[in-house]
């Protein structure tokens, strides 16, 4: 058995030619060459149009593909400028709520501080009204009791006997009032042989004296007292006068009757 004639064309294909035994040799010969010659020409021709539309494809690809760009470029700078004006409006309108709440934290500071002086001016309102009603009360028993010491002086004055046991224990009590007086506050006013001072003392009459300047305190015709450095009552005094100079207040004797 004879072997199959091949003719290669190109790397890749190869084209067989089967020998008719009714065929002359001449006319496979003939077949032989006609397939050797037209099979080139039909794969140059079809690789020459593939390329063609491979370069028309690659232009409408990149004419698309420039559309797009093109297309992207102006929408993505619109975009952008959008973008960049709401973030400007929410910027802005931040910054106002900002501002917003920065004043009225600043009013709410104000207010605060507003009532935190108030609070405080109406503690010492508070406190100085309680003291000086507290300093009112205390005038008033004060007051009341100053005539009880009155009462004591005069008894004094006029005991006959100062050694009597009696009236020792009656000075004791009247020496123990006055030091629960003094831690009250209450204090006597010094007035006697002193120089007469219109505010802690109140002039009963003058009278002449040898001994004792003329404008100074003779004797005290009932005791003055301070509470707290503030006065309660005031001494009540017989003043000295110039010897025989006018009489403007009545005498001691007269005021003694």
């Amino acid at each position: 058995m004879s072997e199959t004639p091949r003719i290669k064309k190109g790397p890749e294909r190869e084209y067989v030619l089967d020998e008719d035994p009714e065929i002359g040799e001449e006319t496979n010969k003939g077949n032989r060459y006609t397939d050797c010659e037209t099979q080139p020409e039909n794969e140059a021709g079809d690789m020459k149009e593939k390329s063609v539309e491979d370069t028309d494809k690659k232009e409408v690809d990149t004419e698309k593909k420039a559309k797009s760009k093109k297309r992207l470029k102006k929408h993505g700078t619109k975009n952008l400028a959008d973008l960049l004006s709401r973030k400007n409006n929410i910027l802005q309108a931040m910054e106002k709520q900002m501002e917003k709440v920065e004043q009225d934290l600043n009013l709410k500071e104000d207010k605060m501080l507003r009532m935190a002086a108030e609070f405080e001016n109406y503690k010492k309102r508070t406190r100085r009204e309680w003291e000086l009603h507290q300093k009112r009360a205390n005038a008033d028993l004060l007051t009341d009791i100053l005539g009880v010491l009155d009462d004591f002086g005069r008894a004094f004055e006029s005991a006959e006997d100062t050694e009597d046991r009696f009236f020792s224990g009656i000075r004791m009590i009247h020496n123990q009032l006055l030091d629960v007086l003094a831690k009250a506050g209450l204090t006597e006013i010094d007035a006697e042989h002193k120089e007469f001072d219109p505010q802690f003392h109140e002039a009963m009459g003058e009278s002449e004296s040898d001994e004792i300047e003329p404008g100074k305190v003779l004797y005290i015709v009932q005791n003055g007292y301070l509470l707290n450095d503030q006065l309660l009552r005031p001494a009540r005094v017989i003043v000295v006068k110039e010897k025989n100079g006018p009489q403007s207040a009545p005498d001691a004797s007269e005021n003694l009757e």
